[in-house]
């Protein structure tokens, strides 16, 4: 340290912070120079959003909400006695200065790390995963700072953000597991589900004096496999209904991708045929002979358009015909 830094502490401070992230929780006042005494006389300007709080040897002091203030034996009561100001109380106060952000911070993400097991209606067990946004804010300085700075040592913003998101998915585990609604159902209740949630934690975080606010849960997803699986039972369900949309609807897929492949269009016949197997199986009647007809009729049709468009070749048109006719 130079001696224009030795002589620049002995002037009178105006302290204050200004968070231009505006993503700090708690910020400790530094001199570039270490030398962190507060003199006696200097002004703190706490802004909105803000409080100051003092912290002498380990131990909470004094509290200063928004406003301007001069430092002197009046402003800090506790400090004060702790301090034991000699020199008619002129000496400097060795003391730690924080701001503490009170403003509320929005736009945090909690995620479910690994899996969640379900008891469900539908599928037995299943494993859910889970991910959001939450926000939150400190409406108890005092009790954040003797609980979460003091008695856990936490301090960077990362921190305590990460310890806030591991208890929003603590609280989601715990509702999932609590709820009656099956998979399937959950994705229409987001909103109530992420009330609950909410209420859970407040009621354990009122201690630490932070509330949460505005818990948003943006996806509860499946693994792939039941997924794929829900998707099988939705096409089986759209067939039991209308059998004939939904074979025309597959066949027109199948036509559309083989036509992609050379030598894909091969077994088309053979194709529509099953298809139209399958629909009678799931019907559970099978078709009289004027229906036979009309869909052996259209099926010829189908495939004389494929021939006439260069897409099916006269050898393949005629076997496909012939399998049509067979059936």
């Amino acid at each position: 340290m130079g001696l224009f830094d030795v002589v620049k502490d002995q002037f009178l401070d105006v302290i204050e912070y200004v968070d231009e992230s505006n993503k700090l929780v708690v910020i400790k006042f530094q001199r570039k120079s270490g030398n962190n005494e507060l003199k006696q006389g200097s002004k703190v300007i706490v802004r909105e959003g803000q409080s100051a709080v003092f912290l002498k040897g380990g131990q909470l002091a004094d509290i200063l909400s928004p406003g301007t203030y001069t430092l002197n034996t009046g402003n800090l009561p506790v400090l004060s006695t702790l301090e034991g100001f000699p020199y008619l109380f002129t000496s400097p106060v060795v003391a730690d200065l924080y701001f503490v952000s009170t403003r509320q911070f929005i736009d945090n993400k909690w995620a479910t790390k690994t899996p969640i097991m379900k008891r469900d209606n539908d599928f037995n067990i299943v494993r859910i995963r889970s991910f959001g946004k939450f926000a939150f804010r400190i409406t108890d300085v005092s009790k954040f700072m003797r609980e979460i700075f003091g008695t856990m040592g936490m301090t960077k913003t990362y921190d305590i953000v990460g310890y806030l998101s591991s208890m929003v998915t603590e609280a989601f585990s715990v509702a999932i597991g609590e709820t009656a609604m099956s998979a399937l159902d959950l994705a229409v209740e987001y909103r109530s589900l992420a009330s609950v949630i909410q209420e859970k934690l407040n009621e354990r975080t009122g201690s630490l004096g932070i509330q949460f606010s505005n818990i948003i849960i943006e996806s509860i997803s499946l693994p792939d496999e039941v997924e794929k699986m829900i998707d099988e039972q939705s096409g089986i369900g759209m067939a039991q209904k209308d059998m004939h949309t939904f074979t025309q609807y597959q066949t027109a897929r199948a036509i559309r991708d083989a036509s992609k492949q050379e030598g894909g269009l091969a077994g088309l016949g053979a194709g529509i045929a099953l298809g139209n197997q399958v629909m009678n199986t799931v019907q559970g009647t099978l078709p009289d002979s004027s229906q036979n007809k009309s869909g052996k009729a259209d099926m010829l049709r189908e495939l004389k358009a494929l021939l006439d468009e260069g897409i099916l070749t006269q050898e393949e048109f005629e076997a496909e015909k012939k399998q049509i006719l067979k059936n």
